[in-house]
């Protein structure tokens, strides 16, 4: 009677252990399927920027409507775009440096944020310094890919960052260094101002989201067309 007894209750925890087994997997795949859902959500909005605001390329720069963009979000200071990568996006700054960590360009709640410029810089990009934040997302939207620029091949066949700004012109610089810096180095230390301007700063957080160190790549002033 007792080996009965013991066999059921064995039984019984063994239903209860697959139970919770299938809950756990249960819930994780909806997780991941959440996530990736939030990750095709965001390279779709990205597109649909694209779409409706570049209206051609020229000479392999994308042409895009600063009045219709302005209009609809005066928040924008410019546009960065990094040939032959994903780096193809408005530049937000807002009235503060937390508004578009978590809201897209139209202002709607986002994981990804939006790329934007650091409140304290100029909205002219006129600065010695001009830093510019985005999320390191995982699937590579935002500055997710921007770590690619700490390998040198990289870099070195990636080297023109464009500036777009809404009076025509185009600033271009060239990539100089991707590294991991502390949130203490000098770097963040704005606003830097001077004569004409020398650096922008494209700053991102690390895989690890570490909270004392970020992932910079840092691009000298060359001209502005």
């Amino acid at each position: 009677m007792r080996s009965k007894n013991n066999s059921k209750k064995n039984n019984t925890l063994t239903v209860m252990i697959v139970i919770v087994l299938l809950a756990v997997i249960g819930f994780s795949g909806y997780n991941i399927a959440k996530i990736a859902l939030n990750y095709h959500k965001i390279d779709v909005a990205n597109e649909e920027i694209v779409e409706k605001y570049v209206y051609e390329e020229k000479d392999g720069f994308p042409q895009v409507d600063f009045a219709t963009l302005q209009a609809d979000n005066s928040d924008v200071v410019g546009w960065i775009y990094i040939p032959d990568t994903n780096v193809n996006y408005p530049v937000l700054k807002g009235s503060s440096n937390q508004v578009y960590l978590t809201l897209d360009f139209r202002g709607n709640w986002s994981i990804a944020g939006s790329i934007f410029m650091d409140v304290l810089c100029s909205s002219d990009f006129s600065d010695q310094e001009t830093m510019i934040y985005g999320h390191n997302m995982h699937n590579g939207a935002m500055f997710g890919r921007l770590k690619k620029f700490e390998d040198a091949k990289y870099l070195e066949a990636h080297k023109d960052v464009y500036i777009l700004l809404p009076d025509g012109r185009t600033m271009r610089y060239s990539a100089s260094v991707g590294k991991y810096i502390s949130i203490n180095d000098d770097v963040y230390v704005l606003p830097k101002y001077g004569e004409a301007p020398e650096t922008l700063v494209l700053s991102t957080c690390t895989d690890d989201s570490s909270d004392v160190e970020r992932f910079v790549l840092i691009c000298n002033y060359e001209e502005t067309v």
